[in-house]
């Protein structure tokens, strides 16, 4: 492409290019500039230019007496200027590729004084290699690669890079005074959770956010969190029967005993009695008769109803029985472990601004069962029946939810019969007994959420019926004429 003062001279400037000189010429002058780089070549009383190859080198003129030349891609070419007095120059144009040492000190000063990235080159190209620690180390590798073409990057976050950064931010916030905010990484992304007191704390948070270098999802709220009361009614229903029908025969010996003696006298050698060996066999024995038309039914009801108040998003544990120590014994030594049983409750409710309470539950019914030992050195360690279900439900406030409908039914049967006759159709049932026995249980737990305030008339309630059962229980106990 060729530019000149005068246009209509374009053409004959084309051919004057390529055709023998004229003029008189410099053949030794160089320009040398990079690709992607520009240089101003100033020269007087400029009348026209011609460059050979302007895909290698651009030429701008900027007035008569000013060239701007701009480097396209690697190589060399020719620049022929035509001066107002006739004379002629020429300009052997050189465009080179941009120095790779020059192009990583570039590199390193962006950089700056980040941790854990490495600049290298391998034959013509450069790599970024290493591992970003925060989110604005890797926001800054990815401009550079966009920025230099011959630039690589293979720079990956950092594993722990996320959880690094939540940590002093928490460690920050902690410093700050705000003890109710705190930093959590889920996924790849870091969110504010938590509470604020004022407007003026949402602000300090997020200038901390920002001095750290993080881009955080804020999900603080202003003013202190909320209350959840949580009411929990573990409902155990017990149902047993026993019962006997028939006549039972005295057969079955349940105790009893049996003796035998033999016995030798010899006679008198001067005697002609014979000689004896007298035996004797005795046995005696125990049975019952019983005559069986019984029905036994028993019913039983457990009912625990905690009641738990805490601040939303805390965890509140809950226990209503007691604990069994239990050894352990090593080589070295010997401790005593307590394992709790009985009503077992541990929860976590997370209110939110429209009325929807999210609870995570963990509640358990165990007791000590005899029947289930392990023996050990001398010592017998009891086993524990235990029931346990945990869940994490939504629901609205005051709305009551049932977690678990567990249901046990046991039944067994045993019959006694004569021997024969007890197998005679119709007159059989004269020489038989039969006996049943059955065990139902059934364990359902509710769990009803609501959002209170030390105002709530649920609240004063409570604490009115608590205030009357202790006047109540210490007027039990007090002197009284008619005790």
């Amino acid at each position: 492409m060729a530019h000149s003062l005068l246009p209509r001279a374009l053409a004959v400037a084309v051919v004057l290019a390529v055709a023998a000189p004229a003029y008189p010429q410099d053949d030794n002058s160089t320009i040398a500039i990079g690709v992607g780089t520009q240089k101003v070549l100033s020269i007087p009383g400029i009348a026209r230019i011609a460059i050979g190859d302007p895909g290698i080198a651009d030429v701008k003129p900027i007035n008569s007496s000013q060239l701007l030349i701009v480097g396209q891609a690697e190589g060399g070419t020719t620049l022929l200027i035509w001066k107002s007095n006739g004379s002629r120059l020429s300009y052997l144009i050189r465009v080179r590729k941009k120095d790779p040492n020059e192009v990583i000190e570039e590199i390193k000063k962006l950089l700056g004084d980040r941790e854990g990235i490495t600049v290298r080159m391998v034959g013509d190209r450069i790599f970024l290699d290493g591992y970003a620690y925060t989110t604005d180390d890797a926001d800054r590798v990815n401009q550079i690669a966009t920025l230099y073409a011959q630039v690589k990057s293979f720079v990956k976050v950092a594993p722990n890079a996320k959880k690094l950064v939540a940590n002093n931010l928490n460690a920050a916030l902690q410093r700050a005074g705000l003890k109710n905010v705190q930093a959590n990484v889920v996924g790849t992304t870091l969110f504010l959770e938590g509470s604020v007191e004022s407007q003026q704390d949402l602000q300090k948070a997020e200038l901390i956010t920002k001095a750290i270098g993080e881009s955080v999802e804020n999900l603080l709220v202003v003013g202190i969190k909320r209350m959840v009361l949580t009411e929990v009614q573990f409902v155990e229903i017990r149902r047993k029967n026993e019962d006997n029908i028939g006549i039972k025969w005295p057969l079955d010996i349940k105790d009893g005993n049996a003796t035998a003696s033999l016995t030798f006298n010899k006679p008198d050698l001067l005697s002609d009695a014979p000689a004896t060996m007298p035996f004797t066999f005795n046995v005696t024995g125990k049975s019952d008769f019983a005559f069986g038309l019984m029905f036994n039914d028993g019913y039983g009801r457990l009912l625990a109803q905690p009641k738990l108040v805490c601040a939303s998003g805390e965890k509140a544990e809950f226990l209503a029985g007691g604990e069994l120590p239990i050894p352990l014994i090593t080589n070295n030594q010997a401790t005593v472990e307590f394992k709790p049983f009985g009503v077992k409750l541990n929860i976590r409710p997370t209110a939110d601004r429209h009325g929807n309470i999210q609870t995570e539950i963990e509640a358990e019914v165990s007791k000590v069962d005899r029947a289930v030992t392990v023996s050990f050195g001398g010592i017998t360690i009891p086993g524990f029946a235990t029931r346990r279900v945990k869940t994490s439900v939504t629901v609205r406030h005051g709305e009551t939810i049932v977690l678990s409908g567990i249901f046990e039914h046991d039944e067994d049967k045993s019959v006694a019969k004569f021997p024969l006759l007890g197998h005679i159709p119709i007159i059989g049932e004269l020489f038989k007994n039969r006996g049943f026995s059955g065990q139902k249980r059934e364990l359902v737990v509710f769990v009803t959420p609501r959002i209170v305030n030390p105002d709530t008339e649920r609240i004063r309630k409570l604490i009115d019926d608590i205030k009357m059962r202790y006047k109540q229980a210490r007027d039990e106990v007090t002197f009284g004429i008619f005790d």
